[in-house]
């Protein structure tokens, strides 16, 4: 018996995986996402530059986001459609802008690239809060 989806639909049992593995990804890029941005504040605010275990932890965090945005796309091509076309922005945003800030950042202070991957960490746990509550 295929398990209900969250809008309600019965799926196959494929399906309702690739919807709870969408939904645990969005909460995991959230958590680990707030985490970085939060470690990298607190290290800047302790006069630290950007070191190799933070900027692998961003490097985690967006393969996070790009495995949140493949089953993202298994859904929309199964046919389970967000109901709020903001829903799919939210997630473009999410997986273009930290390579965007790497490519303007490459070449600058690490100190201010610190500050910089921090914002943007918390922003993207911002972006899968407003993802979450517009996915359907």
């Amino acid at each position: 018996m295929a398990a209900a989806s969250p809008t309600g639909r019965k799926g196959t049992p494929a399906l309702s995986t690739i919807v709870l593995l969408h939904d645990r990804l969005a909460t995991s890029v959230l958590l680990f996402m707030a985490a970085v941005g939060v470690w990298g504040l607190w290290t800047f605010l302790r006069g630290g530059t950007l070191s190799g275990s933070l900027a692998g932890a961003i490097t985690i965090g967006q393969v996070l986001i790009l495995a949140q945005s493949v089953a993202g796309a298994a859904l929309y091509v199964a046919g389970r459609r967000s109901p709020d076309p903001v829903h799919y922005l939210y997630g473009l945003t999410a997986v273009l802008v930290l390579p965007f800030v790497w490519t303007y950042l490459r070449t600058r202070d690490q100190r201010q690239a610190l500050l910089f991957y921090s914002i943007v960490a918390l922003f993207i746990a911002g972006l899968a809060v407003r993802g979450m509550t517009t996915g359907g």
